[in-house]
């Protein structure tokens, strides 16, 4: 199977939805879980790269809650196919999802964190940083609400604003910046270092504010893939070694059984259905 750069292009990023609400369609009576979970996927996120620079965001997350290293993301160690694994706990056999841009003809029609929520009724929202994002909300009605962000800050702005309207118990948060900068400038590159610094801040101003809210709060850091020159897609350590950082209500998670991008599925399930510690 060939990827080249080409077969990413975003040539129909222009017909996604920007925003989809189903606040109207919510269900009632809701049950509440017992903390709100955050999912934040730091595209392109390269481990190697977080001693390299200042991160004292999440430096202070793994200094408090849980990193395990040397967890690798699927095969093609690309956006969506890895996001699809780590929102399903499918494997991309299972899936299907070998697609990197969005198109309108196809339709995500498999089971994800989105579901277990509705069935749970639990409310969730998904918040992102690039427009193909829309396919894992436009047939997913446990996507209570979806949103696309230009930028990381607009992206934790809007989903700091829907936490505080509606109080969601699972939060999915894509930040793009890393990955745009990998591929215009080189992963390990000066400006995707200044990249991850930024991210870092603007994340930790956001976990700060999450904090102050009144209740109990789990966030999963992790990522979709790494790289190394300007791609990422080769099926390399380097691309596949993703950082998987656990912290806040988060006891009695087994830090031996994380080793894939679709265990992380199994351990937000697990994080809603378990009482609060």
């Amino acid at each position: 199977m060939l990827f080249g750069v080409a077969r990413y292009a975003p040539l129909f990023d222009g017909r996604a939805a920007l925003s989809i609400d189903r606040t109207s369609e919510a269900l009632t009576p809701r049950v509440r879980a017992g903390r709100r979970v955050v999912l934040v996927s730091i595209d392109g996120l390269a481990p190697r790269f977080l001693a390299a620079v200042p991160t004292p965001a999440l430096d202070r997350l793994v200094e408090e809650g849980l990193r395990v290293d040397g967890v690798v993301t699927v095969v093609p160690s690309i956006t969506m196919t890895s996001h699809a694994s780590m929102l399903s706990g499918l494997s991309p056999e299972e899936h299907d999802v070998y697609f990197n841009r969005y198109q309108p003809w196809r339709d995500l029609r498999f089971p994800t964190i989105f579901s277990a929520c509705l069935e749970a009724k639990l409310r969730c929202g998904l918040f992102a940083g690039k427009r193909k994002f829309a396919h894992f909300a436009e047939v997913e009605p446990g996507a209570e609400r979806y949103q696309f962000g230009e930028n990381a800050a607009e992206v934790l702005r809007q989903a700091l604003q829907y936490v505080e309207q509606r109080d969601p118990d699972f939060l999915f948060v894509h930040l793009a910046e890393v990955d745009r900068t990998g591929h215009a400038e080189g992963w390990g590159s000066d400006p995707q270092m200044r990249a991850i610094t930024e991210i870092d801040t603007q994340l930790g101003a956001f976990i700060d504010a999450l904090a102050e809210l009144p209740r109990p709060l789990a966030i999963l850091v992790t990522a979709d893939h790494g790289g190394t020159d300007t791609t990422h897609h080769q099926d390399t350590p380097l691309n596949r070694e993703i950082p998987w950082i656990l912290w806040g209500d988060a006891a009695g998670i087994d830090p031996s059984s994380i080793k894939t991008t679709l265990d992380t599925y199994s351990v937000v399930r697990e994080l809603l259905n378990e009482p609060r510690s």
